[in-house]
């Protein structure tokens, strides 16, 4: 339970189903704090709501973690089990006077709710009593019947001693119906929801999203996410990696799953703009020594590894490590490092270099050798160019040029 409710003296309670919360929800939030200056504004999930007795929603716990990871990182919002923890159906008024019983002497309450919910609270349990209980936060929608919601909160406040205040911020119109809909057919959510809460739902397989363990419905996701972000060429190359780092994989007996996952994302941040690359590095924590620094392209390995874990949710350390060193490679390059690092250089959609045929030639017979060559090739190029190989790269060559004696 939130023991500090027995210190406050204002605050304010949004409840709903939150099936589940989003960007609206947090909006009102974020007003309520500004324009009434509760010392929280504590959001309570319902357990079993008596007006969607007959709809399923989803496991109260989901929402419940959905909420908690929207708002943990703001120190005036908080969330409540005690209507989840219930057995029965959650009723408003038997809600407050539990929040009441726990909160200090004369703590003053608001009860947020949306205009058509006020519009129909004398339908709700002992509607009297609720009415002198607390104080109300009407949410106001655009375009809403000024005169007619007026009256209306007049009426309230004559008949039943009702003390009741408008909202009038910004409200994003977005509904909880629009948001499971957009993930069933995977639209974009990033407008609708926090990033947070899209990694719960994603990760946990809720509202129809795919089963997120490497399986070929999260493979087919993942692959239909980045053609959207990728210019065709380069989508076009991914593709050309996979299918080369699966016919290695299965040529040299490495876990074909893996080598496709690794091949499909290696590239997802390659075309991120500069400032970008060098703002994610920050904000991810990676840190990248002066080489990189000064050719921050360089970083598209170890931000694609990020980028592979927080917007395409995998996990497995092996395909990470595959995707951050395949461009570089390093001294103690796995089987898997090998093949993504091999395939990105001899993929089938490559235009022609030197020494692309070479490398072909050996791909299948000595996997070092072909990496021998790719990567002495690539230090002969930097140095026309007057840039100095990076020290991975270095290290990657000398563990090569050991294992080929």
């Amino acid at each position: 339970m939130n023991d500090y409710l027995e210190r406050c003296t204002k605050i304010a309670i949004l409840g709903g189903t939150f099936d589940p919360i989003h960007n609206g929800h947090i909006s009102i939030a974020e007003n309520v704090l500004e324009k009434f200056n509760p010392q929280k504004v504590l959001f309570i999930p319902t357990g079993q709501p008596p007006h969607k007795a007959t709809k399923p929603i989803t496991p109260a716990l989901h929402r419940y973690s959905m909420i908690l990871e929207a708002i943990c990182h703001n120190p005036g919002l908080d969330v409540s089990r005690i209507e989840i923890d219930k057995t029965d159906t959650s009723y408003t008024i038997d809600t407050l006077h539990q929040i009441k019983k726990l909160c200090a002497p004369g703590c003053i309450i608001y009860f947020v709710l949306g205009q058509d919910s006020l519009e129909s609270i004398l339908t709700w349990k002992n509607p009297k009593e609720l009415l002198k209980m607390c104080e109300f936060i009407t949410v106001l929608r655009p375009g809403y019947d000024a005169a007619k919601l007026k009256s209306h909160i007049k009426m309230l406040e004559k008949k039943y001693g009702a003390k009741i205040h408008a909202l009038t911020s910004p409200r994003l119109e977005i509904s909880g119906t629009y948001v499971r809909k957009s993930f069933a057919q995977d639209k974009p959510v990033c407008a609708l929801i926090p990033k947070s809460v899209e990694n719960y739902i994603r990760v946990n397989g809720l509202y129809n999203t795919p089963t997120l363990n490497l399986s070929e419905a999260h493979f087919d996701w993942a692959k239909d996410k980045l053609k959207r972000h990728l210019t065709p060429k380069r989508f076009k190359h991914s593709l050309g990696v996979v299918i080369e780092a699966e016919k290695l994989a299965n040529h040299y007996g490495a876990d074909i799953n893996k080598a496709r996952w690794a091949a499909l994302l290696h590239d997802t941040t390659k075309e991120y703009g500069a400032d970008k690359k060098r703002i994610l590095c920050k904000k991810w924590g990676i840190e990248i020594d002066p080489i990189i620094k000064a050719h921050i392209d360089l970083a598209h390995g170890l931000l694609g590894a990020k980028a592979a874990e927080e917007d395409y949710f995998v996990t497995d350390p092996e395909i990470l490590q595959a995707i951050k060193f395949h461009i570089l490679g390093h001294k103690n390059m796995t089987l898997l490092d090998k093949i993504i690092l091999l395939a990105d250089f001899i993929e089938p959609f490559r235009d022609d270099y030197y020494p692309l045929k070479e490398m072909r030639e050996h791909a299948y017979s000595n996997i070092n050798k072909a990496l021998e060559i790719g990567l002495t090739a690539m230090r002969d190029i930097d140095a026309k160019r007057g840039k100095a190989l990076h020290h991975w790269s270095e290290d990657a060559l000398e563990t090569l040029r050991s294992e080929l004696e």
